[in-house]
């Protein structure tokens, strides 16, 4: 007999009592969260610059990128769109979140790809070059926002909870680091190419990168006072949480290395996977338990071998769909339609699709992470 009830809401889970959760363990959290940056950072500055060849790096984090970094991505894609529908249309969800999804699963892709077609259609390439800038925009405020919460999500583990202002503290830095990271990378008016497509920074003014500096030192200066007041008061920090939040700003966007710099994506996507892979291996506990006859109300189990094959299934997912956004979609498109790889060069799909990528990837994120998102809460933080 099939049921007309309701569907029920989903709520977060309530937080054990007990302190001192970690994502896998304190060791490992504290290496990929951010901490396996302070180890590598001064050996790579300790090392002659003539031992780091940039083509061999570079050629190195490609083949690392297929790994780590392409399925970081990805696994933003399947977590977001997997119920998809549901999430848009389902009274499970509260009306704004469904409006979030649609928006973020809808519209905004549908506005990345009517940009790329008119640039191609039109023959703009000045314009199509302007997104190089608006990815490195917002991959500067997904780094930033990213380490913002591994703090917070340290906090909640650890129970060792922020007040509001000091939130606030952490997020106007974390901002005004971003803000100087974008604007130090368009300092001067300088041209390059990405994936053969020319691009150009803006040029911006010295007044304001000096505001930006002076910004960045003042809500540092103001979160480091809270954080003396929180530590007069008695009161411990999430110590992983912060030391992601200061790699993920000061070192990972400020710092200006070029071959650290190819290396840094590959760190970023390690903080970010842990936690998904985290709430995935609940997920998908509570689902073989469920599947395997228990009872709803108890606490999930599941058998490591039923996880394992689920948690395979679900990299591999990623690693599949990294390879066919990243590199067999594009390339197939440039086979189907020759005649704009004569008139843009021959990158110019890949170029599409990364930008694509990077620039979804913010708006995906920023509704699946996003504080109150009924699903995260429920399964994040079992």
């Amino acid at each position: 007999m099939t049921s007309t009830a309701a569907p029920k809401p989903i709520t977060p889970t309530a937080f054990p009592a007990e302190s001192g959760k970690n994502l896998f363990g304190r060791t490992s959290d504290f290496l990929l969260l951010g901490g396996g940056t302070l180890i590598l950072f001064p050996i790579f500055w300790a090392l002659p610059k003539d031992l780091l060849d940039r083509a061999a790096v570079l050629t190195w984090m490609t083949l690392i990128a297929h790994a780590i970094n392409n399925p970081h991505f990805a696994h933003s894609y399947h977590l977001f769109y997997r119920g998809f529908f549901r999430k848009c249309f389902s009274e499970q969800y509260p009306s704004a979140w469904r409006t979030r999804y649609l928006f973020a699963g809808t519209l905004a892709p549908a506005m990345l790809v009517i940009f790329f077609v008119y640039c191609i259609t039109t023959g703009n390439s000045s314009l199509l070059g302007y997104g190089v800038n608006l990815m490195f925009f917002t991959v500067g405020w997904h780094y930033t926002k990213q380490g913002y919460g591994m703090a917070m999500l340290d906090a909640v583990l650890k129970r060792r909870f922020f007040t509001e202002h000091e939130k606030k503290l952490l997020l106007h830095h974390a901002y005004a680091v971003w803000a100087l990271s974008w604007l130090i990378s368009n300092t001067y008016a300088w041209k390059s190419e990405y994936w053969g497509i020319p691009y150009q920074s803006f040029g911006i003014p010295a007044p304001i990168r000096y505001a930006a500096w002076a910004a960045v030192f003042i809500t540092g200066a103001r979160m480091l006072h809270g954080f003396a007041l929180l530590l007069r008061a008695g009161r411990r920090l999430p110590i992983n949480g912060l030391v992601a939040y200061a790699v993920s700003g000061y070192i990972w966007l400020l710092y200006p290395d070029p071959i650290l710099a190819l290396v840094f994506p590959a760190l970023h996507s390690l903080q970010y996977m842990v936690v998904v892979w985290r709430y995935e291996l609940n997920v998908q506990t509570e689902r073989v338990h469920l599947d395997e006859g228990g009872n709803p109300d108890e606490t999930p189990t599941a058998a490591p071998f039923s996880l394992g094959l689920r948690m395979a299934l679900f990299y591999g997912i990623a690693v599949g769909l990294g390879y066919f956004g990243f590199w067999y979609f594009p390339e197939t498109l440039g086979r189907w339609l020759p005649g704009t790889l004569q008139a843009f060069g021959g990158g110019v799909f890949l170029f599409c699709a990364w930008i694509f990528i990077n620039v979804h990837h913010y708006f995906m994120d920023n509704v699946i992470w996003r504080k109150g998102n009924p699903e995260t809460g429920k399964y994040l933080f079992r």
